[in-house]
């Protein structure tokens, strides 16, 4: 009897995918999967490949660059401001001392300050790489010499001298766990990895859709019902994705916008100032205007029309001629 109504394994926008949800994604549907006797439904091979992929996946995994700083970074640094502090605290001690001058420190003092001055001091103003040599280069001088570390105790810094020590030992073996961590990651794009998680996972849903079809003694629906829950949780997060990128878009657009409509707003209205003193310029004369009487070139003498060519000025001089002899 044919089945009603299949239900078919959703599209998800590969492309749109970050390499973290490619991680994520691939070990969700690996263990959706895992569940269904995939030998029975003719996808073993399929999923056996993909299972296969599993190493490669792991090259995937979040690190620093995705979620922040490495998780031993914190403590590296700590360790590092520790050494730095007790470091300060022996020189500043030293120099306390040498301005003293006490008489039964007097030999100590000159004994150990060439070795704590010129390894210790002003450490801050030298990079990471200049401070550690400085620091081992101190403690080792030290072994060296045990007058001088036996002088340093006598002084009252033994206390200091072993916290440095112990943060310096730290600092290093924190910093050398976090190298070893950084150089097992995979170096350059993971681009061709996803793309080809991608690709094997597709083609096993394309495979459960078209065999459903094909063997319709078997029932894939749970295994679709699985796969499709699992990709709506990761098409929702493409889509929210989608439309906070296209809202900061839109507030961007608002933002650059809005000085060129401000500036269009305010030159209309100087526009209609402007228009508005002309208009009444014009129609209103000023109180010299209407004092000045208007002169013969501005308007014609008398009531007469203007004068236009030749005949009206031949008329004119004739009139003219007329009232002289009367």
């Amino acid at each position: 009897m044919d089945k009603i109504g299949i239900v078919e394994i959703r599209k998800i926008a590969f492309t749109k995918q970050r390499k973290f949800e490619v991680y994520t994604f691939f070990n969700d549907v690996v263990r959706v999967i895992d569940r269904y006797d995939t030998k029975a439904m003719y996808i073993g091979d399929t999923c056996d490949v993909l299972m296969a992929m599993q190493s490669k996946a792991e090259l995937l995994r979040p690190t620093s660059d995705d979620i922040g700083p490495h998780l031993l970074t914190p403590e590296v640094d700590r360790l590092h401001e520790r050494r730095l502090k007790f470091a300060a605290i022996i020189t500043n001690q030293m120099r306390t001392l040498e301005k003293a001058d006490l008489t039964d420190k007097r030999q100590k003092v000159k004994l150990a300050k060439p070795i704590v001055y010129g390894y210790l001091n002003y450490l801050r103003q030298n990079d990471k790489s200049a401070i550690e040599s400085a620091i081992n280069g101190f403690l080792y001088e030290l072994e060296l010499k045990p007058e001088v570390k036996a002088a340093l105790y006598e002084l009252g810094f033994k206390t200091y001298l072993g916290e440095m020590k112990a943060a310096n030992i730290g600092y290093e073996k924190k910093r050398a766990e976090r190298s070893a961590q950084l150089s097992r990651r995979h170096k350059g794009s993971t681009i061709p990895i996803q793309r080809e998680l991608q690709y094997i996972m597709n083609i096993l849903f394309e495979q459960v859709n078209y065999y459903q079809h094909v063997y319709k003694d078997i029932d894939y629906s749970g295994l679709i019902t699985a796969l499709n829950h699992t990709i709506a949780v990761y098409t929702k997060l493409i889509k929210t994705r989608d439309t906070q990128r296209k809202n900061k878009k839109l507030k961007a657009q608002e933002k650059a916008d809005a000085p060129l409509e401000e500036k269009t707003k305010m030159d209309g209205i100087d526009k209609s100032q402007s228009t508005s003193d002309d208009s009444e310029s014009a129609t209103i004369p000023s109180a010299e205007q209407k004092e000045t009487p208007l002169k013969p070139t501005q308007k014609s003498i008398g009531n007469d029309k203007p004068i236009n060519g030749l005949m009206d000025i031949l008329k004119r001089k004739d009139k003219e001629r007329d009232e002289e002899d009367q």
